[in-house]
């Protein structure tokens, strides 16, 4: 992958490019997450995909915007970056926020791209925001950027607080040092999130093919058991796939798995 940049008018996005081999696939991370993150999928895709992963403004080397962390904002970057940087309507993998955001740009640039695929969208703190234990990641994220933490703190941390595994923990000690602290203030006062309505809602309004997965609840999932009859109903064009054993990020935790599902929805596409 060769990191570039793209000037969206208003601020500037770093992202990674690959070869130029079959259908343009973008992939659009979470918000602990950098573009880097998808290496995973990159290295199964490369020889068949011409992939693009784009830093959302606020993390990694795109331009630091306090005050505008926000969906409407993200979706309209990832709009203005299909449009002037990819020549074919390309496949759009979103994780976690990065799938609200694929949700809501196939919803309101449906003539830009050519499916969506989304990995734990987080479906069930849509409606009870104040309960997901997610917020306690965000808080000490916030707490150890402003106090200049060590990373060799930041990682031991993570592993004794989150039970993040120790690659785990240095993945995300290296991540703080290029995430805007601006992004987690507007994810705690609520902003980052909303959707502006709810998932099923918003997911019915996608009339491209769409492949939605989820994983394990009791690992760590964002989408409840009792939240994926309503998905089904609201997908038009969509297909749904569960990876068992694992928890939110799935294309981390088990890329051979995610990848196989990845690997068939775009080999249907075809």
């Amino acid at each position: 992958m060769q990191e570039k940049k793209y000037h969206t008018g208003q601020v500037q996005l770093n992202y990674g490019e690959g070869r130029p081999n079959g259908i343009p696939l973008m992939l659009i991370h979470g918000s602990g997450s950098i573009w880097q993150d998808w290496n995973p999928v990159i290295k199964a895709f490369s020889d068949r995909n011409h992939l693009f992963a784009v830093d959302l403004r606020g993390f990694g080397g795109s331009d630091r915007v306090p005050g505008t962390y926000n969906l409407t904002t993200f979706v309209d970057d990832m709009a203005g970056f299909i449009r002037d940087v990819i020549s074919d309507k390309p496949v759009v993998a979103g994780h976690s926020l990065g799938a609200l955001i694929t949700i809501d740009l196939a919803g309101r640039y449906s003539d830009i791209i050519k499916a969506a695929v989304l990995e734990e969208p987080p479906v069930s703190i849509q409606e009870n925001m104040d309960q997901w234990e997610g917020w306690n990641y965000f808080e000490m994220s916030l707490e150890m950027i402003r106090k200049k933490t060590s990373r060799q703190k930041v990682i031991a941390r993570f592993i004794d607080e989150t039970g993040y595994s120790p690659s785990e923990a240095q993945r995300m000690a290296r991540n703080l040092e290029v995430i805007d602290p601006g992004v987690f203030e507007q994810a705690l006062e609520g902003q980052m999130f909303k959707l502006g309505r709810d998932v099923p809602t918003a997911l019915s309004r996608i009339h491209c093919p769409c492949l939605f997965i989820s994983s394990d609840y009791s690992l760590g999932s964002l989408v409840r058991p009792e939240d994926l009859p309503g998905v089904k109903k609201s997908l038009k064009k969509g297909q749904m796939a569960f990876i068992k054993e694992v928890g939110h990020s799935i294309h981390m935790e088990s890329p051979r798995a995610f990848n196989k599902e990845l690997g068939d929805f775009l080999s249907g596409l075809q």
